[in-house]
């Protein structure tokens, strides 16, 4: 019987046998090679790796919300089932990005070579690797490309991925974190916080945010209509 490449070597395949959780599945219940991890917790705004250092560790994200910076600007927000420090994968490697803690959170934390072990003690280790930086790529990616979107609709085309990803939606509205402060929401965005106050102001004039108080609450029927004939 012939079996379609697709469903071989598809996106969601691959995602599904070799994604985040696939490989904390493999290392907490590997039975081949045993290996020292440790549930650790972390306060928010902790720095957990500093950019240009060298770390020791993989963590594993149970809860919380982690901001990834190069310098000072965010380039990516990860959570829960993300793993963090699997871009810099070799021993005495030095950190390309900064990584901090937003909310409190809960991590497992993972001995870099303990970790080695297993993925070169395994055939698939080398492609749970590929499948991580892919995606990592991707993700970079996606965020630049909202980046050259006009203004406002980069604001919303922004919170409205931060909701879906880390906060809350219904039918009627995006709820943001209550940590996505004003700050963190205009350093993602790539503008000053000046300008991001003034056009919050106009989006709740124009109903498509409910109040300029956090936690902040999209309607979504107003920005998806928005979107449908913004040319801004």
């Amino acid at each position: 019987m012939e079996v379609e490449m697709d469903s071989l070597y598809g996106k969601n395949t691959i995602k599904n046998l070799f994604g985040n959780e696939k490989l904390v599945d493999l290392i907490l219940d590997n039975h081949t090679v045993k290996i020292k991890s440790e549930v650790i917790k972390v306060a928010s705004k902790k720095t957990l790796i500093e950019e240009n250092t060298i770390h020791d560790s993989f963590y594993f994200i149970k809860e919380g919300i982690f901001v990834l910076k190069k310098g000072n600007q965010i380039v990516d927000l990860i959570g829960e089932s993300s793993v963090i420090g699997l871009y810099d994968l070799f021993i005495g490697e030095k950190s390309s990005l900064g990584v901090m803690s937003l909310t409190s959170a809960v991590l497992v934390k993972i001995k870099k070579e303990e970790l080695l072990a297993i993925l070169f003690s395994i055939q698939e280790g080398a492609i749970f690797h590929i499948n991580y930086m892919h995606s990592t790529l991707n993700s970079l990616i996606s965020h630049r490309n909202l980046l050259g979107l006009p203004l406002k609709k980069r604001i919303l085309k922004v919170m409205e991925k931060i909701a879906i990803n880390f906060g809350v939606e219904d039918q009627d509205y995006y709820y943001l974190p209550k940590e996505m402060t004003t700050r963190i929401v205009a350093n993602y965005c790539n503008c000053n916080v000046n300008t991001i106050t003034k056009i919050f102001k106009e989006f709740v004039a124009k109903e498509f945010l409910l109040s300029t108080s956090k936690p902040y609450i999209l309607n979504r029927k107003k920005i998806e209509g928005y979107f449908s004939i913004s040319k801004e």
